[in-house]
């Protein structure tokens, strides 16, 4: 039997409502339980990071989908500021772009981030994409 992460959680700070949607119903898709939050704003963001530094548990449980292209600080600016903070070492992010260029990719890599996702055209392969993240990030170890 399959051991699996009944609190594993995919946050996803993006400012488009349309892509959050998509991601919301593919998860819906995936057999195994996954709390989605959806943040589109800074102030949202940083009031749910600040609980999940609350306890490591939660910060190892949970996936951040974090877009590029947003309003005022980029997802760069973002994932830089992450990584600068010791606190936020185990929280798994994944920068979610409509780019899949390897520059790009491998900028999101260096600058800290544990994977780097395209945004595909289909919610059948969002849904793909999806379930291989939480096989490798937030499945429990067996």
């Amino acid at each position: 039997m399959t051991e699996v992460n009944k609190h594993a959680s995919m946050l996803m700070f993006d400012d488009d409502a349309e892509d959050a949607l998509l991601v919301k119903t593919a998860i819906r898709r995936i057999e195994y339980p996954i709390q989605f939050v959806h943040l589109q704003t800074g102030t949202e963001f940083l009031a749910e990071l600040e609980w999940i530094k609350q306890s490591p548990e939660r910060m190892r449980q949970t996936l951040l989908l974090l877009d590029l292209n947003m309003p005022s600080k980029n997802g760069i600016e973002w994932l830089r500021e992450l990584r600068e903070q010791s606190a936020f070492n185990d929280l798994t992010i994944v920068v979610f772009s409509t780019s899949n260029m390897a520059e790009e990719r491998a900028r999101s890599r260096l600058l800290g981030a544990d994977d780097h996702l395209g945004k595909p055209d289909s919610v059948n392969d969002l849904e793909k994409q999806l379930l291989r993240l939480y096989e490798r990030w937030l499945k429990p170890a067996m």
